[in-house]
């Protein structure tokens, strides 16, 4: 949580923290039996609030160097602690200085209490109703966008979305209709609530305007107009799909996405329409396509979260290693398939985008 709240945020924590640690100046000096001198003990409540502190610092934010020079600075008060303490062994010990180092740990408490209770009232609470405004978000996403699995007609159709935080832009989706299905995934740019609004606003667009038929051309067209205005000038939507509609051949566009892989007899096909994403420029003249399928053949679509995945050496994992993948586990169940691609990207590198998979085969 800490590195996600600015350093104003954190000041009264800092507070906190600092008095906190610089009890450590009275306490010794109790222990002690009161010998220490004053600026003996102030330089020992500085110097332990100031390290734990850095400590903190350079642990919230993964600064290590920050922790490094906290712990030498550790080091060097001790020493300076030991030569003070041996010379102050000699003095007698003294009531007043216990009675100042007893109210001094009083008042070091209190101001640690009370700013504890500040960072708690304040920035932590509203953290909290931030991160249960993004839990919900999560739900939300878990709603729209199920697990696809499926059979219709003389095809099969699995299809799954796994965002890389707690709500993603990725999208698969199949919608049947009297005639046939649609089956997409799509891929808004960006991450977090801002992209997962607008692929929900993209589902729920695209589902509306199916219902009136056309071409996938027009469709696009279609969504092109409504979103443009809906979204911030940097975010545009890629998408690939593939409409069935109970005649051959299949129809199919991809606008600024990954080419759909027609796999068939062992052999990849890239099929695509090379054209702009949506929502990015205005009264596009999109295009669409059609492919033939016949049976055995399995149609990959896939979005790049599941390519552009580095390893230690910032290799890609690439489309041709999805592919070849892909040729080799064709006639496994499709859930299979899926599982051995995304474990495949996993074991090359860490997940930096929402891996998203629609596999249709014709039986």
């Amino acid at each position: 949580m800490a590195r996600e709240l600015s350093l104003w945020s954190l000041m009264p924590l800092a507070i906190a923290v600092f008095a906190l640690f610089s009890i450590l100046g009275p306490v010794v000096d109790l222990l002690g039996g009161g010998r220490e001198p004053v600026p003996t003990i102030v330089r020992g409540s500085l110097l332990s609030g100031l390290v734990a502190l850095g400590f903190a610092y350079g642990v919230l934010r993964r600064r290590y160097l920050v922790i490094a020079l906290t712990l030498v600075g550790q080091i060097g008060w001790i020493a300076l602690e030991v030569r003070a303490k041996s010379a102050s062994l000699a003095a007698p010990p003294s009531e007043a200085h216990l009675a100042v180092d007893g109210i001094l740990v009083q008042v070091q408490i209190i101001v640690t209490y009370t700013f504890f209770l500040i960072f708690i009232n304040g920035t932590a609470r509203r953290y909290v109703r931030i991160r249960a405004e993004v839990d919900l978000a999560h739900q939300i996403h878990q709603v729209l966008v199920p697990v696809v699995e499926t059979r219709i007609g003389a095809f099969e159709l699995f299809g799954f979305s796994r965002p890389s935080g707690d709500v993603g832009g990725d999208l698969v989706d199949i919608v049947t209709g009297r005639e046939g299905w649609f089956g997409y995934v799509a891929d808004v740019s960006g991450h977090g609530v801002s992209s997962g609004l607008v692929m929900g606003m993209f589902k729920s667009a695209l589902r509306m305007r199916l219902r009136q038929g056309g071409t996938i051309a027009e469709l696009l067209a279609d969504l092109n107009t409504v979103l443009l205005p809906l979204k911030s000038g940097s975010m545009f939507v890629t998408v690939a799909c593939v409409g069935y509609r109970g005649a051959e051949p299949l129809e199919f566009a991809v606008a600024g996405h990954l080419p759909i892989l027609r796999v068939r007899a062992g052999k990849v096909d890239e099929i695509t329409t090379p054209q702009v994403p949506i929502a990015m420029i205005d009264s596009y003249a999109f295009a669409s396509s059609t492919v033939d399928v016949l049976a055995g053949d399995l149609l990959v679509l896939l979005t790049d979260g599941l390519t552009e995945v580095f390893d230690r050496r910032d290799n890609e994992f690439g489309l041709e290693r999805a592919k070849a993948l892909i040729v080799g586990t064709a006639d496994r169940p499709l859930a299979e398939i899926a599982d051995r691609l995304v474990a495949a990207a996993r074991a090359h590198g860490r997940q930096l985008d929402d891996q998203t998979l629609l596999l249709i085969r014709r039986t």
